[in-house]
């Protein structure tokens, strides 16, 4: 029962659909970092926000007990006690990581593009050497 999904599945990779990847290249503003420094201050928002959910009645929730009044307001940082300094010191010092990733991305497209290719065309060679589900066995 598999095989025949396998095969309707890898069939959709014949040579006519699958199409040699055109070169891939990210957009200058991803590969030079410029993105990384516009996300940088939604990404701190982000985590200021989620600082602030509410997590009190879910903890007694998953404790099956009553609520007591202090811990209704209970939010996330007062169990993970952060520094918000710190934390937005962190998001700073990642968006120098993210940048050398992009730019290593940038780098190895070329390399993944064409191993993308040649995958392809060995999976079209494959397919063409399978025989076909319609001919007589004998």
């Amino acid at each position: 029962m598999r095989l025949p999904l396998l095969l309707i599945a890898l069939s959709a990779a014949t040579p006519a659909v699958a199409q040699p990847l055109p070169p891939s290249q990210l957009p200058p503003e991803i590969a030079s970092g410029q993105v990384v420094d516009q996300l940088q201050p939604v990404l701190r928002a982000v985590a200021h926000a989620f600082l602030d959910l509410p997590v009190g009645e879910i903890q007694v929730a998953v404790e099956n007990r009553a609520v007591r009044p202090e811990e209704r307001n209970r939010r996330v940082r007062d169990l993970a006690g952060v520094d918000e300094r710190q934390l937005d010191r962190e998001i700073a010092e990642g968006s120098d990581t993210m940048k050398a990733g992009t730019q290593a991305i940038a780098r190895s497209l070329p390399a993944i593009s064409r191993a993308l290719n040649q995958a392809s065309d060995e999976i079209a060679r494959t397919l063409n050497n399978l025989p076909s589900p319609t001919y007589p066995r004998r």
